[in-house]
């Protein structure tokens, strides 16, 4: 795996619009005016984008957030401001989303790919790392692959497809090559994937401002519209989770469309050494649009454990759903 760190450390300077206005709740001000800063690193042949907060700060462990398909980094813009107290804070981008490049062709072992090669380069193991929806079992693989560079992993509403069940419905592919003449017009088509009754308006207005880029003609989408839909798809999800050593959270929302009960136990009773599922009430699939401050509480408390990476576990307890 070939990497490489740029050099370049600059301010994204990405505060929205949605961020100065005074009607938006005291946390989120208070999250989006610790902006992180936009770096890249070169992973297999691609510049791959990661948003940092405290990185100077290096006697503290890593916490690396990853989003889920089609999302971004700044999905969690404002929910990373609120554990660089304990941690040297750090988002990333997959290929082909958000501002990192694109890829010729993608599939499940690209992505758990570009999370080994994120911590490799920049010599984050053992590290903790949180991954919602796709980006959970990207992060499930990458645990299952390489144990040594994982130290906690924390999975939020991640679909885990078992041996035998026909998958998730979806699209062979997705519209997103459309150009539009400016940003308003590109605003009202923004959709989140799987749709969900609530979510808070000002948290998908700064996702979405954060989801395209003004080009020569008009503005777009960042995503690559030739990124496949299959991509959800873990063909040996079972089999994956059978090889995780790592401990695993495994947290869902209560009324997600994506993760039922049923199928949060049985990911969890696959896992050896696991907490969950942990179900945070009335939450949806994208819980830190609709249950922030529930995910950010629930975050703190599952990662309250302040050890440093090289000591001893063995005190601990896992905790099996029954």
């Amino acid at each position: 795996m070939s990497n490489g760190v740029s050099n370049t450390l600059a301010s994204h300077g990405h505060e929205s619009d949605v961020a100065s206005q005074d009607s938006h709740p005291q946390w989120f001000r208070q999250a989006l005016a610790k902006p992180g800063l936009s770096n890249f690193v070169q992973i297999d042949g691609v510049r791959i984008h990661y948003l940092s907060w405290n990185m100077e700060q290096t006697e503290k462990p890593a916490l690396l957030f990853i989003h889920g398909f089609r999302a971004h980094a700044h999905w969690w813009d404002f929910i990373a401001p609120f554990f660089t107290e304990q941690y040297r804070v750090l988002a990333m981008d997959f290929s082909g989303m958000g501002d990192s490049e694109h890829r010729a062709s993608y599939d499940v072992d690209t992505f758990a790919n570009e999370i080994i090669g994120l911590i490799e380069a920049l010599g984050l193991a053992p590290i903790t790392a949180v991954g919602h929806s796709y980006g959970g079992s990207r992060l499930l693989r990458a645990c299952a692959e390489r144990p040594d560079l994982f130290r906690h992993a924390v999975v939020v509403d991640s679909y885990v497809l078992f041996q035998g069940e026909p998958g998730p419905s979806l699209p062979k592919k997705l519209l997103g090559t459309r150009t539009y003449p400016d940003y308003a017009s590109a605003r009202t088509r923004y959709r989140l994937m799987p749709e969900q009754p609530f979510a808070h308006d000002f948290l998908v207005a700064h996702i979405a401002h954060h989801a395209m880029r003004e080009l020569e003609g008009g503005w777009r989408w960042k995503f690559d519209p030739d990124m496949p839909t299959t991509g959800y798809r873990e063909p040996d999800g079972e089999a994956v989770l059978a090889r995780i050593d790592t401990p695993v959270d495994y947290i869902c929302g209560e009324r997600s469309a994506v993760v039922d009960a049923k199928r949060a136990l049985r990911t969890v009773q696959a896992l050896r050494t696991v907490r969950g599922p942990i179900m945070i009430p009335d939450g949806q699939h994208h819980l830190m649009l609709d249950q922030p401050i529930a995910l950010i509480t629930t975050l703190r408390a599952l990662l309250a454990d302040t050890r440093q990476p090289n000591q001893s576990q063995s005190t601990q307890t896992p905790r099996k759903a029954q």
